[in-house]
């Protein structure tokens, strides 16, 4: 049925909206685009946020969000995995009788339907095409390949919302973290030299690029641009940003893996001249905390699609048969997205992006002269 027909309108006084995000990082930078329409739609109701342990504190800061639930046992965690059937139970029961009037999944999840339904929130918005539809009482046809902002505002016109073109994703830092950044970068001065900050990791290994690459970009933005650099990352991306450095001094480079919650992240990219990145969280929360961005994307996904939000962007590709994949891990050996995707053309996009023109490269990288001495945890 078209059940944008048939459903019930959505109370007028709506108190309480609950928003399903369990997924990952990136995708609840995208959603805190929706935040403040639903503002306006609803002015006297509280939103708050079922969130993972991994991405809460992507709505921890927010002015529009009431308060976070965080469900430690979901599908998409990757440890004990098999145990999100408890944690759906669990959270149908202890979110059913607390006075939501409305719920919203941006993401089409058949689980989180489910949630909806058996939690008794009358009004359930979500997308229909993951099977869940039958259990939604709102729902908007899902537009393949539109960019995923552009789809959770349209979502919202189901129920009435009116997105503008103001309502984009927005993280801000606290500030305990604009103060912790400030005290870091205060060992690190640099006379008016640009700061760059290289997201060494990535969400899977069919996203991530290459060590050698970041080495030799590093080596290039070092001499070329005289920059300062900062690599960042989580605890698990120490390993990467060691076998970057190999273990040695490099002049005007930190390794900050980490190091960083997400509020000092952000703190972090608002400073920075440049955020260079994967298709990853970080990349998707230095674009909403307004910096300049170079996004690294490999054939896993549709850049149209996924890459960071705003005209402050450069998304970076090599065009392969095999894309979009959709795959933790690449299938073949060469992972050639990836490997394709050369230092020297992100040196150009660097360059491009710090001072609004293109140089030419070398066409070979002579490598960056370091001397070995090894700083403990520092590099």
């Amino acid at each position: 049925r078209d059940q944008r027909d048939a459903a019930p309108p959505v109370p007028q006084r709506v108190k309480r909206i609950l928003l399903i995000q369990l997924d990952h990082f990136g995708d609840a930078v995208l959603t805190t685009s929706i935040l403040p329409t639903l503002r306006r739609r609803f002015p006297e109701a509280a939103v708050d946020v079922l969130a993972a342990p991994w991405n809460w504190e992507v709505f921890a800061a927010s002015r529009f969000v009431a308060r976070i639930h965080i469900s430690r046992r979901n599908r998409f965690h990757r440890g004990a995995s098999w145990l999100w059937p408890l944690g759906l139970l669990y959270w149908s029961w202890k979110l059913r009788g607390k006075g939501y009037d409305l719920a919203i999944d941006v993401r089409g999840d058949f689980v989180n339907a489910v949630l909806m339904w058996a939690a008794g929130i009358p009004s359930r918005l979500g997308w229909g095409c993951a099977g869940g539809g039958f259990l939604l009482t709102h729902s908007a046809p899902f537009q393949p390949g539109r960019h995923e902002v552009s789809s959770r505002h349209a979502l919202l016109t189901t129920i009435g919302a009116r997105p503008t073109s103001d309502d984009v994703p927005n993280v801000a830092p606290t500030p305990d973290a604009e103060q912790y950044v400030s005290y870091l970068l205060g060992e690190f001065r640099g006379g008016g030299r640009p700061l760059l900050v290289f997201h060494v990791g990535a969400g899977t290994r069919a996203k991530s690029w290459p060590t050698e690459h970041w080495r030799e970009l590093l080596g290039r933005v070092v001499l070329e641009q005289d920059a300062r650099v900062i690599l960042v990352g989580s605890e698990a991306d120490r390993e990467t940003a060691e076998e970057i450095t190999q273990g040695m001094f490099w002049p005007g480079v930190m390794d900050w893996t980490g190091r960083l919650n997400v509020a000092q992240l952000t703190a972090l990219a608002r400073r920075c001249s440049l955020f260079i990145g994967g298709d990853s969280g970080p990349a998707h929360l230095a674009a909403a905390a307004g910096a300049k961005v170079v996004s690294l994307f490999s054939g896993t996904n549709s850049a149209e699609q996924w890459k960071p939000w705003g005209d402050r962007v450069t998304v970076l590709s090599q065009p392969v048969t095999c894309s979009p994949c959709y795959s933790n891990s690449c299938r073949l050996r060469e992972h050639l997205c990836m490997q394709g995707l050369l230092p020297a053309r992100v040196a150009e996009a660097v360059d491009t992006a710090l001072h609004g023109r293109s140089t030419p490269v070398a066409p070979h990288f002579l490598k960056f002269p370091i001397r070995s001495e090894r700083r403990g945890g520092q590099t």
